[in-house]
C-alpha cells in the first residue's frame, strides 16, 4: 500500500533570547570617578529567526545561534566583559512564508490593569525611550 504522506512544512520562528553582560572587575577607572556602568548591570534581549517543523526544534535553533553569539571584550575602563546567553524568553510564529519588507517578525502582548495608561506601560517596559527622547516623566 501506497502514502503520499507530505514531509512536514517548515516555519518561521522569532525567538527572542536573553543576553548578560558580565564583567570581570580590574577597572583602570579611578575609583572615585562615578559611572553609570559602576552601577548598573547590562542585559540585552536579542530575537533570532529560525525555520523549522515546529515550535520546539525553532527554540532549539536559536538557543544554539545565541551560545555561539557569546562573546568577551574589553571595555573602556580595561575590564574584561562576558557577553553570556542566558536563556529563551518567548517565540512567535510568523504569519508569512517569505520574509519580506514589512513582516512582522515578533510581537507580544503585555497584560495590564484597566488603569494603566500608555505613558506607564512606556515607562515601565521600554525606559531607554524615555531617556532616549529626552523625557524624564
Amino acid at each position: 500500500m501506497e502514502t503520499n504522506s507530505k514531509p512536514p512544512q517548515t516555519k518561521w520562528y522569532a525567538v527572542k533570547v536573553l543576553f548578560e553582560s558580565v564583567h570581570s572587575g580590574g577597572s583602570d577607572q579611578p575609583k572615585n570617578e562615578v559611572n553609570a556602568e559602576n552601577n548598573m548591570k547590562l542585559f540585552e534581549e536579542s530575537i533570532i529567526l529560525a525555520k523549522d517543523t515546529n515550535m520546539e526544534k525553532a527554540i532549539e535553533i536559536a538557543e544554539k545561534f545565541a551560545k555561539k553569539a557569546e562573546h568577551e571584550s574589553l571595555n573602556s575602563f580595561g575590564e574584561t566583559v562576558k557577553h553570556q546567553f542566558v536563556r529563551q524568553l518567548h517565540a512567535f510564529e510568523l504569519n508569512d512564508d517569505k520574509i519580506t519588507i514589512g513582516t512582522e517578525i515578533y510581537s507580544r502582548f503585555i497584560h495590564v490593569g484597566q488603569e494603566t495608561s500608555a505613558s506607564d506601560v512606556i515607562k515601565r517596559y521600554y525606559p531607554e525611550v524615555l531617556d532616549e527622547d529626552g523625557d524624564s516623566e
